[in-house]
């Protein structure tokens, strides 16, 4: 009693203080072995203690799963909403690209209008000077003719000189500047005017176009700014995203770990329960029962996933498959045996090897009864043959009865009742 005690105390203080890690090198499950002396009720003592050290260790690595599931969680509701918001970011410097590049377009061809006016200004001014020089080599030529072939006074060959003004206006001059040069030196004079008039119009167009240039560079410069800033939390988030699902991993192969240790020793357990159902020597005279005796209710006592009634057969302690002896039913038998649960709603594990995932960890061994669920929760367990009742609780907390024919159970039939409610 001393020993166990203190076993269960080291077992809990290394629990606590975190040093307790399970071992992960295991036997062959034929070859299982306790490794612990004392009485069978010793051993099962020290298991007990072991399997919940690694049950709380489990559930500790657990929670840290879930609480770094729940922290990844909120870091990608909030990626998600800072990858929206790059996503406008994006948008919205693709379209300030467009309308600068349009801004450049329009500039460009404001600049050819720009010169193809000054072009033509030039030309008008080249213009307006040829036809200057032709209106003064007019002139010239014809105060030369003029003077040279010009009108004389009637019955005489002398130049009449006074008449030269006159002469210019009503003849020459009319015809050759007013009619003629002065017309077009006045249409190209407006047509410069007209010219530089637009050339000034380009021109404030064009300073407009580059104010509006430099706005919106202005813009996509504090876009990219503001993606450049939500980039660094992205990366941030990332790298603590990334750090959580490492830890996560790292949690995720400890647990497995401790699974695989948990099921080695479920299966001592299970090997030291079917020893003290093998040699289980009644302490006392039991009550003797009749086959159909109400002895208990269907429960999830001790080591169990939902209720159930594990039910097992021994002849002169050698396990038989129930479905053997049971009389008809679910599993086909023909024995002479009543069934302990009726009427039995399913059947939902055989006798003998089976193979089965335990907390996500396959698993395989050998299973000595036979699983049965009645229709209710606290379906009734009836006896289901002749003997000597005697009551239990295993040291996983199961309520069990054992059914002997002969008073000493160590002969004859045997059979088992486990994880009941209440007897």
């Amino acid at each position: 009693m001393i020993k166990r005690v203190l076993i269960t105390i080291l077992l809990a203080l290394n629990v606590l203080s975190g040093i307790y890690t399970p071992s992960i090198t295991y036997a062959h499950e034929d070859d299982f072995e306790l490794n612990v002396g004392g009485t069978l009720e010793e051993q099962l003592s020290q298991l007990e203690a072991e399997i919940n050290a690694i049950k709380n260790q489990k559930n500790n690595l657990q929670s840290q799963l879930d609480s770094n599931n729940y922290l990844i969680s909120g870091y990608n509701s909030q990626l998600s909403a800072l990858y929206g918001e790059v996503e406008l970011y994006n948008k919205d410097i693709e379209q300030t690209t467009l309308e600068i590049q349009q801004l450049e377009i329009s500039i460009q061809i404001l600049e050819e209008e720009i010169a193809q006016k000054q072009k033509e200004i030039k030309q008008s001014e080249s213009n307006i000077k040829d036809l200057d020089k032709k209106s003064i080599l007019r002139i010239k030529n014809g105060y030369m003719n003029y003077r040279i072939y010009g009108n004389t006074d009637p019955g005489t060959t002398v130049f009449v000189i006074s008449d030269i003004n006159m002469y210019f206006k009503d003849s020459q001059y009319k015809e050759l500047i007013q009619s003629d040069t002065n017309d077009l030196l006045i249409r190209l004079a407006e047509l410069k005017n007209l010219l530089n008039i637009k050339k000034e119009s380009l021109n404030e167009d064009l300073i407009e176009i580059a104010r509006d240039k430099d706005i919106v560079e202005v813009k996509q410069e504090d876009l990219s700014k503001k993606k450049e800033e939500v980039d660094i939390k992205i990366a941030a988030y990332l790298q603590e995203v990334n750090a959580l699902v490492n830890l996560n991993n790292s949690t995720q192969n400890q647990i497995a770990a401790f699974s695989q240790e948990e099921i080695r020793k479920n299966a001592e357990a299970e090997r030291v329960r079917q020893e003290i159902f093998n040699s289980f020597t009644p302490v006392g005279q039991g009550e003797y029962v009749l086959s159909g005796k109400y002895i208990g209710r269907q429960g999830a006592t001790g080591w169990a996933t939902g209720a159930h009634l594990h039910f097992s057969v021994q002849i002169n302690n050698a396990y038989y498959n129930p479905c053997n002896y049971l009389a008809g039913g679910v599993c086909g038998g023909n024995g002479s045996i009543d069934w302990p649960v009726n009427p039995v709603m399913y059947f939902t594990s055989g006798y003998g090897n089976r193979c089965y995932t335990w907390n996500g960890t396959p698993y395989c061994d050998f299973h000595s009864g036979i699983d049965l669920v009645g229709n209710a929760w606290n379906a009734p367990i009836y006896a289901a043959h002749d003997g000597y009742l005697f009551k239990g609780v295993d040291y996983y907390g199961a309520l069990y009865v054992i059914i002997c024919e002969t008073t000493n159970c160590g002969v004859g039939l045997k059979t088992g009742y486990w994880h009941l409610s209440e007897y």
